[in-house]
Parts: structure tokens; C-alpha cells; sequence
């Protein structure tokens, strides 16, 4: 019997592929590892590019996911004061990039992509560990027995095993601040940004009784554990009233703290029958949205060149050379938009200056950065 290709994570990367894989004319045999006891996802809710989205539809999940979510604009930037800084409405926005961003669940996205794998196909509690191959093969190490595959891709995010044995040196840097992320049981709110002096906050509505908000706040690495809300309820006083409507109306268990990291992409994202996708390939920060968008894309195309391909060699090589230029420019774009909203509050009214037209061009270069 043929060893599977095994995937490393059950996330949104690698359930997306599996997905993808199933859309071929000619299926290959797969196994999803991922360490974690049961499904689902950490972080609230994400919101979808029009690229994501266009990866969505290729694999058959795009409806589902559209029908799961909200269609959201990139609505009103303010300062911490309230004053306005910029105001996109959802048809503006719309029209510029291609159509309307999508704010969903990320459990209602794992369930929807996981519907369209194959009964049986995700193996839980099993964490890979990194691998040995050759030519013939690939040997999975994992905390017990090694699984003998195929091919192995690695989509095991931001601190993927996989990466790291693709390139041991891979370095990492505190980016300055954690980031925050909660749902808030208040809807009726507008999407908004506000800017602060090396802080922000921002809320997108999921539907009429549930807002997703995040923020991030420059402070040390390391902190956590205590009462994330009253310690952001602290930091954000004075601010807007929605800000503090959508934390008095966070439950604490479903507030996440990250520190904000980055790190660098691994030198190589190929190693014969292995290659990474998603975080584990292109970590970057959250600005811009697009870490889950971009994890899409490469899982769709990475599907499309496996199916088409008698080698998968030369398929995840192929992958490398159309994904890797574009997602470095993202992760560039993404880093400069966390540098630009946790700068002094005396440079946002800058941002002023830059005219809609430039910035909506700017967006939908990020939009139009998809699956070809």
C-alpha cells in the first residue's frame, strides 16, 4: 500500500488543501497530523480578502463561508480621541478591491473546510517533530512512532517543526507588542480602527449580536495571565465608548494574548518531497489581515500544482518559485502597517495627507496578491 502524503496541522492551511487535493481528478492518499486533542481554532474570527475568498471558491467552500460570515467594509480609521482620520464605506471599498471583505469564525471556517476532507483523515494528538527523507520517501518523526509518507507539507503555523528543520538558524525578534483578539457579545457596531500613541483597537462585526475586536499595545514580552480586560480597559481609557462597549462585553475566556513576533521565513521552503505553506512558510504580523488570507492562497495553489503534477517534487518546487516573492512582499507590507499604527499618535494625522485613491490602490495590490 502506498504511504499517504501527510500534512502537518489541521488548520485552516492544511484542511484547505486537503480540500483542494480532493478536487483533483485523481485524489492521492493523505493523513492530517496535528497535535492538538480536537479541532478547532484559537483567535475569535478572521477576516477574508478578496483573494482568500477567490481561493475558497476554487476548492467549493467560498458559499459556505459567505453564508457562515458578514460582509464588512475596511469602514472608519480614528484617532484615540474620536476624531476621523478616514472613512471607506463597504461600496467604496468594495469597488476597489474586488469585491467585500468577509468577516467569519474561525471554528465555523475549520468546520466548513473540514467537511469537504475525508472521513477519517485527521489524526489528533499527534504532533510532528521533523523528518528525514529521501528521493524515495519521507519518514515523519513525531513524539512516537515515525509515519512513513509520501510527501510531507508542512502546516503547522507560526511555530512549525517543519520549518525549523528546513532551516535550523531561522531567527525570531519581539516586534514590540502583543496582540489581543476577543468576541464581544454586542453587535449593531460599525468596522472601525483607532489609533493611539503605540496602541490600536479594532472591531468588525460577525452579525447582530457578536462583534471580533483586537488591539495591541506596546509593552514588554512575556506578560499575560492576569486579567487581560481590565489591564486593556486601563490602557485604552479615554478612548472611544465602543472600544469599551465591546470589552464589558468580552467574556474572559475568550480573550487571546500573543506576543507579536518576526520571525524570518526560512530560507528554503522545499526540501525534495517536503514543503511549508501558510505561517509556517511566511509568518507576519496581523495589520493587514492577511495571514490567514495568504495561509489560503498557498494551500489552493499548492493543490492545483500537485494535481496537475506526476512529481510532487516538482510541484512543491514550482510553488516556491510563485509564492515566495509575493508572500515576502506581503509580510514586508504587513510589517510596515504595524510599524506605521503603533507609531507616536502626533504621525497618524499624517496618514491624513495620503489620498484614498493611493491607499485603495495599495489595498488591492494586497487583495489581488491570490491564486492566479
Amino acid at each position: 500500500m502506498e504511504p499517504p502524503l501527510v500534512i502537518a496541522g489541521a488548520g485552516i492551511a492544511g484542511l484547505a488543501f486537503a480540500a483542494g487535493l480532493e478536487r483533483s481528478a485523481d485524489p492521492p492518499p493523505y493523513v492530517l497530523l496535528d497535535e492538538r486533542p480536537a479541532l478547532g481554532s484559537t483567535g475569535g474570527a478572521i477576516t477574508l480578502w478578496p483573494n482568500a475568498l477567490a481561493a475558497l471558491d476554487e476548492i467549493g467552500a467560498g458559499d459556505a463561508v459567505r453564508r457562515a460570515g458578514r460582509a464588512v467594509g475596511t469602514g472608519r480609521v480614528l484617532t484615540a480621541r474620536g476624531r476621523v482620520v478616514r472613512s471607506l464605506d463597504l461600496e467604496r471599498s468594495s469597488a476597489a478591491l474586488g469585491g467585500p471583505l468577509v468577516a467569519v469564525r474561525r471554528g465555523a471556517l475549520v468546520e466548513i473546510l473540514h467537511a469537504l476532507v475525508r472521513d477519517d483523515s485527521v489524526r489528533l494528538g499527534v504532533a510532528v517533530r521533523g523528518y528525514d527523507g529521501d528521493d524515495s520517501g519521507v519518514r515523519v518523526r513525531t513524539d512516537g512512532e515515525p509515519v512513513a509518507a509520501r510527501a510531507l507539507v508542512g502546516a503547522d503555523g507560526y511555530r512549525s517543526e517543519v520549518a525549523r528543520a528546513l532551516d535550523p538558524g531561522m531567527t525570531e525578534t519581539y516586534a514590540g507588542y502583543p496582540a489581543w483578539r476577543g468576541i464581544a457579545g454586542v453587535g449593531g457596531l460599525e468596522p472601525m480602527q483607532v489609533w493611539g500613541g503605540h496602541s490600536e483597537f479594532g472591531i468588525v462585526p460577525l452579525d447582530d449580536d457578536a462583534s471580533y475586536w483586537f488591539a495591541t499595545v506596546r509593552e514588554p514580552a512575556g506578560g499575560g495571565a492576569g486579567d487581560e480586560l481590565g489591564h486593556l480597559s486601563a490602557a485604552f481609557a479615554g478612548w472611544p465608548d465602543a472600544v469599551h462597549q465591546v470589552l464589558a462585553a468580552t467574556a474572559p475566556g475568550d480573550v487571546t494574548r500573543n506576543d507579536v513576533m518576526d520571525r524570518a521565513m526560512p530560507r528554503r521552503w522545499v526540501d525534495g518531497r517536503v514543503v511549508v505553506i501558510g505561517d509556517a512558510a511566511h509568518a507576519m504580523r496581523p495589520h493587514l489581515g492577511q495571514g490567514g488570507c495568504q495561509a489560503l492562497v498557498d494551500a489552493v495553489v499548492l493543490a492545483r500544482l500537485v494535481g496537475g503534477s506526476t512529481s510532487l517534487a516538482e510541484a512543491f518546487a514550482a510553488f516556491e518559485q510563485l509564492r515566495r516573492r509575493q508572500a515576502r512582499r506581503v509580510v514586508r507590507l504587513s510589517r510596515n502597517a504595524g510599524r506605521a499604527v503603533n507609531a507616536p499618535a502626533p504621525l497618524h494625522h499624517l496618514t491624513r495627507l495620503v489620498p484614498d485613491a493611493v491607499l485603495l490602490r495599495t489595498l488591492a495590490r494586497i487583495a489581488g496578491a491570490g491564486a492566479g
